[in-house]
């Protein structure tokens, strides 16, 4: 951080590359393709955990569960997992975006919910 802060923002970001000082410094040691390559997003595989498992046994115990019913179509959520995990449809995303949502609905707006979070583990004291 040091260094990147020291140098000039045209060393930086160019007007068609972004982190143009780190690709240049970077050249000699990865391959030109991966370096010049679109950026990509943080892929996480819930298409396939929302087909069999733990996420899917938690997917249909959250719409059982779920007071939401008066907000989003509890019967079409099902139906939907049900189609995803035959590999009928894909909606991964769709489900995703509601079952999270049913559990923002589930902690702060029913308080069936609460959420597990331990205290943090520090090597050091602080």
């Amino acid at each position: 951080f040091a260094v990147a802060s020291r140098l000039p923002v045209e060393a930086k970001i160019t007007r068609t590359t972004t982190k143009y000082a780190l690709r240049r410094a970077l050249e000699p040691i990865v391959p030109a393709h991966v370096l010049h390559r679109p950026k990509l997003g943080f892929p996480v595989p819930i298409r396939h955990w929302l087909r069999a498992g733990e996420l899917l046994e938690w997917a249909y115990a959250s719409v059982d569960a779920s007071q939401a019913g008066h907000l989003v179509d509890l019967a079409a959520v099902r139906r939907m997992l049900d189609e995803h995990r035959n590999g009928v449809s894909d909606h991964s995303r769709r489900l995703w975006t509601v079952l999270i949502f049913m559990l923002w609905h589930a902690i702060f707006v029913e308080h069936s919910v609460v959420p597990q979070i331990s205290e943090p583990q520090y090597p050091v004291e602080l």
